[in-house]
């Protein structure tokens, strides 16, 4: 078993390629009224998005000649009802459309519905990362942003303890529970490997939460352990 963390650096120059990225999409698709419940307008944009994406990875590749292609199924308040798969690349994916169904992203608490067992066939399979630490992180980064859950897109992956110190030190915030290194940590063993991450999350309150998530030898994303660790004022939806 080996156990690497992270550096604030490596994470940061992650956070901001992906914020590049998204910057590109929504600027290509830019929101539409006349087009806010037309499925075909949202599933392009999140398709143009997932193309961004993955140019930006370094560490993270979609086998050649194939494409992400999504689903939209409306919304529920905020949150997108999205599936991403992939398929390739030119083929007519309207069968498709009609097969799937919806089921939660891995990071919802109703993750593991039946629903889930595909993903390893429809997704998870056709991509490739590299065998590091910091590959391992950014394949689970990846994967969280085709997802795209309302709770991930409003979150915030914390890497260095002096950015977790000023952020809990602000008026209504108390720390639950102290922790000793806040840069993620990636625990690779055989074929599966853990991630050990923290994320500041101000959706119905701001909250810091120590997450645990598992990388199957199939590449699936599984959310093992959620904690809280630091609660703050009220949040965006409240």
């Amino acid at each position: 078993m080996v156990v690497e963390h992270l550096t604030p650096a490596v994470v940061n120059d992650l956070v901001d390629r992906v914020a590049r990225a998204r910057r590109q999409a929504s600027e290509q698709f830019p929101e539409s009224r006349q087009r806010a419940d037309d499925p075909s307008y949202w599933q392009e944009l999140f398709e143009a998005n997932a193309v961004a994406l993955l140019s930006a990875f370094e560490r993270v590749r979609l086998a050649d000649g194939h494409a992400v292609r999504y689903r939209f199924y409306g919304r529920r308040g905020a949150d997108f009802l999205v599936r991403p798969f992939v398929l390739r690349a030119g083929t007519d994916a309207s069968a498709m459309l009609r097969l799937l169904d919806w089921h939660p992203p891995p990071d919802s608490s109703r993750a593991g519905d039946p629903g889930t067992s595909r993903d390893v066939e429809l997704l998870y399979r056709h991509f490739h990362f590299e065998p590091t630490a910091a590959g391992v992180f950014e394949y689970w980064v990846a994967m969280q942003e085709l997802w795209a859950s309302q709770r991930w897109i409003h979150s915030a992956i914390i890497a260095d303890a002096e950015q977790f110190a000023q952020l809990t030190a602000a008026p209504d915030w108390q720390v639950e529970r102290p922790v000793e290194r806040v840069e993620p940590a990636i625990i690779r063993e055989g074929d599966t490997s853990q991630i050990a991450v923290l994320l500041h999350c101000p959706l119905e309150r701001h909250v810091v939460t120590f997450h645990r998530v598992r990388i199957t030898a199939e590449q699936s994303v599984e959310f093992a352990e959620s904690i809280l660790v630091a609660h703050g004022p009220r949040g965006y939806l409240t």
